[in-house]
């Protein structure tokens, strides 16, 4: 996963330079790679270097451009088509750990990997469905390292936001199965597990596609953040795993939250930086994606050793996306506090471009107003 989100900044210029299909074609041919080589590691390093690097590498140059090519080609419901799309990372979850599962029982872990790698190839064909934009049509996207996303603060409580959802969604996925087993849950019923989340995590991108026209930073907003501190607080997880219908339900719980979040920061990047910015702000958000889960495992591990028990992991797992909630509501009523207490000639003064929310058409306004 580090590698995926690490990719999908430094090798954006590739997207820039080819375009998404090429970009999403060489994408799949690499991860391909990397899983197809994995069958003949011998040594724990080199399953680091193939599974790990090659193959995040590979879906990192798919990841980005294929969120871009839907930002392109979609206007008035771009929206609702981003998180339609975005499910299908939700129908995955639920999908692969049910097929690995299978594969691994009947062609052991390196029939597995030579199996995936063919799905992974998939990707090629994907990409070739890519077409090109319409030259005016097209998002001009600003230099590799411009820092004008910076510029807003908002913006910067995203990013600090989704640090902390990083680090505590990946403890999770990394665990949970684990956990589930170490209350007496069988193999197979603990890798369900990781299916229902990706079921509610689905549900919640669909649902979150039909929510209307409006602006994701409105009311509604606040009140989901505030859902989510309740539902997702990973303190209660020892009641929950006691038996096997408490630990589905934290799963569902879990996944409705995180497919919520992960659709919301699309869509919320585009109206804060507009469409010149988008691919800049996405690059922002995946690096510190890439930052939280780098950590996450380690962290984890390191206290799960210590304290011998895996609610530990989950307890600062919990505390790490209780406080992605709350950075993000402290900054999204910081910035209304600060548009209320801003005269007009000095809204004129700051040339901040803002997106026509009204329209949600995420195109930028000509004149001068504050973000």
């Amino acid at each position: 996963m580090y590698s995926t989100a690490l990719t999908s900044v430094v090798m954006r210029f590739f997207m820039v330079q080819f375009g998404c299909r090429w970009s999403v074609i060489l994408g799949g041919l690499v991860s391909a790679l990397g899983l197809s080589m994995g069958m003949v590691v011998t040594e724990m390093y080199q399953v680091y270097l193939t599974f790990g690097v090659l193959t995040g590498i590979g879906f990192g140059l798919a990841c980005t451009p294929s969120i871009m090519a839907v930002e392109q080609h979609f206007y008035k419901q771009r929206m609702q088509a981003l998180s339609v799309v975005l499910s299908g990372v939700g129908a995955g979850i639920v999908v692969f750990p049910i097929l690995i599962r299978t594969l691994l029982e009947h062609l052991a872990w390196r029939g597995t990997l030579w199996i995936l790698s063919g799905i992974a190839l998939n990707l090629c064909v994907c990409g070739a469905l890519m077409s090109p934009v319409a030259h005016g049509k097209q998002v001009h996207l600003m230099p590799l390292l411009s820092c004008v996303p910076l510029r807003n603060i908002t913006f910067h409580g995203m990013c600090i936001a989704n640090l902390f959802w990083s680090f505590g969604s990946t403890v999770i996925y990394m665990y949970l199965p684990s956990y589930a087993m170490d209350q007496d849950s069988s193999f197979e019923t603990s890798v369900f597990l990781v299916s229902c989340v990706g079921m509610a995590s689905f549900t919640s991108r669909v649902i979150f596609s039909f929510m209307g026209h409006n602006s994701t930073l409105d009311d509604m907003t606040a009140i989901l953040c505030s859902i989510g501190l309740g539902v997702v607080i990973t303190g209660i997880c020892p009641l929950l795993f006691d038996d096997y219908a408490g630990q589905i339900g934290y799963s569902l719980l879990f996944g409705f939250y995180s497919g919520y979040w992960t659709t919301f920061l699309s869509q919320a990047s585009r109206e804060l930086l507009g469409p010149e910015c988008i691919a800049k702000g996405n690059g922002y958000l995946s690096f510190m994606i890439a930052l939280g889960s780098i950590m996450a495992g380690p962290a984890a591990g390191l206290l799960i050793q210590e304290e011998t028990e895996f609610k530990y992991a989950f307890y600062l797992a919990g505390s790490a996306l209780l406080w992605s909630s709350v950075i993000m509501m402290l900054f999204k009523y910081q910035s209304c506090g600060l548009e209320s207490f801003v005269s007009e000639p000095e809204k004129n003064d700051l040339k901040i471009p803002l997106v026509d929310r009204s329209q949600n058409d995420c195109l930028m306004k000509g004149e001068p107003i504050l973000v």
